[in-house]
């Protein structure tokens, strides 16, 4: 069976046997249905996904609110008071970069989407300890991808790895189609910001068309078994060169090479015909006899 076969079967194998208690609402998000602590919720969202959702842009919040607005409860985001002070971060590390507080309660340290409500703001700070369901987050595949080279055999991608991503476990699967597909495994280097790709044995002049996504893999939250999470992919189409094509930066290396290698040969020459070029301009000598005369 192809991996890639393999591994969709695994993913709606997961998707069958989850609880009613969890509710998949984007390729990122899920709902769990389950009160807890915040401090629970997010326990929980490490262990079978990721982490508690994070909101990092106002789009993904606005999002995130269409998907829970037939929704009448709380729930818990991965958005933390900093301190005494009025700062908030995300479970990430990064800062809360917009306003969509319902209201600022100063007790609350621990913030929640209020999804049964109707303003657009729906963002409160609350008690940690209160039980509340919870949003968590699975992985995330990269926004864009690089194409950095393209051969006749072989390409180099390179893409940004979310600050999200970054410290978590995880692996990209790359899967390459033309009649037929295949998939190649690519694990991330933890604290990296960056990941590089070079795949080679390509077959030239040929359209590939590329999904790259993200994945963990995580325990089942009901059988416990390892099963695997994975984002939606990120797509692209790469042609490879033909094999007779020229490498348009060697050719140059190439001329550039023949000049230096010409130069000094000309340049012998140049002083030769100088030199014979000087002698040739310069005064004759008048060697007609001078007559003396006496006084």
């Amino acid at each position: 069976m192809l991996p890639h076969v393999r591994q969709t079967l695994l993913w709606l194998a997961m998707l069958v046997s989850m609880q009613l208690t969890v509710g998949r609402i984007t390729t990122e998000y899920i709902l769990v249905q389950r009160p807890m602590s915040w401090n629970k919720a997010r326990e929980f969202c490490q262990r079978h996904y990721v982490d508690l959702a994070v909101l990092s842009t106002e789009e993904q919040y606005f999002t995130l609110r269409k998907a829970t607005a037939s929704n009448r409860v709380s729930f818990w985001l991965g958005l933390q008071r900093q301190g005494l002070g009025n700062s908030w971060k995300w479970v990430n590390g990064e800062e809360l970069g917009y306003k969509q507080w319902y209201n600022c309660n100063p007790e609350g340290h621990c913030v929640s989407l209020e999804a049964m409500l109707k303003e657009d703001q729906k963002l409160l700070p609350r008690l940690c300890d209160e039980p509340h369901m919870s949003i968590c987050q699975g992985p995330v595949s990269p926004q864009s991808v690089t194409v950095n080279s393209v051969g006749a055999d072989n390409l180099s991608l390179s893409w940004n790895v979310s600050t999200f991503m970054q410290t978590t476990p995880h692996s990209y699967n790359v899967t390459l189609c033309t009649s037929t597909c295949e998939t190649l495994l690519y694990f991330h280097t933890a604290g990296s910001a960056h990941m590089n790709v070079n795949i080679s044995n390509l077959t030239s002049a040929t359209e590939y068309f590329l999904s790259i996504a993200a994945f963990v893999f995580r325990p089942d939250n009901r059988t416990g078994e390892e099963v695997i999470l994975q984002d939606g992919p990120t797509t692209l189409e790469v042609k490879t060169g033909h094999p007779h094509e020229p490498n348009k930066i060697l050719c140059l290396f190439l001329k550039l090479l023949k000049l230096v290698s010409v130069a000094p040969p000309v340049w012998v020459l140049y002083k030769i015909f100088k030199r014979d070029a000087d002698v040739c301009q310069e005064p004759h000598q008048d060697d007609s006899p001078v007559l003396i005369t006496e006084e």
